[in-house]
């Protein structure tokens, strides 16, 4: 078994996730603590995987543990060409979620690097020659420094760029995505837009619904076909020559996270 990811575009061949059999909402500044329809929230997940698999998407489930929050997968970890990144998290609650990824590593022998300082994956956006990360409330300037010096030692020619944006969002997913090479989507919540735009030809501009609504959380499925749980932004994609494909997935959304949050891609070819 091998991990590599160039971008978030390319061909999308297998995921790690873990389903939301302790999901939560233990923030008590979040209106929609204890309105959690499970029934409903179940049938959309099962949804969801299901697309996933009818596209091509091997899906794998790792251990499930005492976390609230674990459905949110792509916090744990990242792969840059053919390392696997292993996070550390800032959240009390979560700082246990990383070690079934070690585990999953070690059984299958994959070349990792663990983070010593905090970044989460819903941070990283991998564009080829580059890697978009949010400066957030959980990814600090020193994890960006630490990363670019170890793709350094390990001669990968990826160049660490840090964005700034609207803290009040958890991560830079929610709130800009690539699409392909020349086209990404981007909210006014991004404050280093002109950074951005350099990397990209065409920057489609979300607001209203998309941007507010998790609109940039979507997941490249490859062949310019994108699921998504904003019809907003399913309408625009399809404005724009994409194949935008929407499911519902509002339960799990009420936590603050989509479909880019639940899934940590380990290859794309």
């Amino acid at each position: 078994m091998h991990v590599y990811l160039n971008n978030q575009y390319d061909k999308l061949l297998y995921y790690l996730m873990v389903y939301p059999c302790n999901f939560e909402i233990i923030d008590s500044n979040n209106p929609y603590k204890g309105r959690i329809n499970y029934d409903l929230m179940y049938s959309q997940y099962n949804n969801f995987v299901n697309l996933l698999i009818e596209n091509g998407v091997k899906v794998q489930f790792l251990d499930i543990i005492n976390s609230p929050s674990q459905v949110f997968t792509r916090d744990i970890g990242f792969v840059i060409k053919d390392i696997l990144f292993i996070s550390k998290l800032k959240s009390p609650e979560r700082l246990i979620e990383p070690t079934v990824l070690k585990r999953f590593a070690k059984k299958h022998n994959l070349k990792t690097y663990e983070m010593k300082h905090n970044i989460e994956g819903g941070d990283i956006i991998l564009h080829d020659d580059v890697v978009f990360v949010g400066m957030s409330r959980r990814s600090t300037k020193e994890a960006c420094n630490e990363l670019q010096n170890v793709l350094n030692e390990y001669n990968i020619s990826v160049k660490v760029i840090p964005i700034n944006f609207d803290n009040h969002k958890l991560h830079l997913d929610c709130v800009f995505n690539s699409i392909d090479k020349n086209n990404c989507v981007i909210t006014d919540y991004v404050f280093d837009k002109n950074i951005i735009s350099k990397y990209f030809n065409n920057c489609i501009i979300l607001k209203g619904n998309a941007a507010d609504n998790l609109g940039p959380n979507f997941i490249c499925l490859g062949n310019r076909k994108i699921l998504t749980s904003c019809k907003e932004v399913s309408n625009i994609l399809n404005e724009n020559g994409f194949w935008g494909i929407y499911t519902d997935y509002s339960e799990i959304m009420k936590a603050g996270g989509s479909f880019t949050c639940s899934t940590l891609p380990i290859l794309r070819v």
